[in-house]
């Protein structure tokens, strides 16, 4: 009975507002967001190209099991979950002179620091996860072809996005 009573009275304190939203041809929503955290990332090591083998026109490092691959870590929210993303094909830039070349980008991701059971993060998108300090890894490698440059010195950069879920 009292629920009902309740009811009654949600109703016509309501009627007012829809006869208000009939009578208006516009209608204006307020919406804010709340900011769950910020992500410092932080590069420990860089893709280290100097004296690798090759193997035919391309050089590879593995994210993996490469000891030339990248790391960075990614400092958060404590258990927070987060989506990754980041352009799997940059350009290298030779700082020396004329040419480019084109990078493509492999990472492997761990809520621990250890590379070697570090998980493969291709194109799908998936929800990730803050380990209980609010740290996860990455390992860059990637792959590169050789078989039309230049000499000299080429730099780019990598960036990896990410958001809070």
């Amino acid at each position: 009975m009292i629920y009902k009573r309740l009811l009654g009275l949600f109703i016509l304190a309501l009627l007012p507002l829809f006869a208000f939203a009939q009578s208006q041809q516009n209608v204006s929503i307020s919406v804010s967001a709340t900011v769950a955290g910020t992500v410092e990332m932080i590069t420990i090591n860089t893709v280290d190209f100097d004296d690798i083998e090759q193997e035919g026109s391309e050089i590879r490092v593995d994210p993996i099991f490469g000891e030339r691959s990248g790391k960075m870590v990614a400092r958060g929210t404590p258990n927070a979950e987060f989506r990754v993303d980041y352009i799997r094909q940059r350009e290298l830039v030779n700082l020396d002179g004329e040419g480019i070349i084109f990078f493509n980008y492999e990472v492997a991701g761990n809520g621990i620091d250890d590379q070697e059971t570090a998980e493969l993060l291709d194109q799908d998108i998936r929800d990730l996860q803050f380990n209980e300090e609010g740290e996860f890894y990455f390992w860059i490698g990637g792959t590169i072809d050789l078989s039309d440059v230049n000499p000299g010195s080429y730099q780019g950069e990598f960036t990896i996005e990410i958001e809070y879920i």
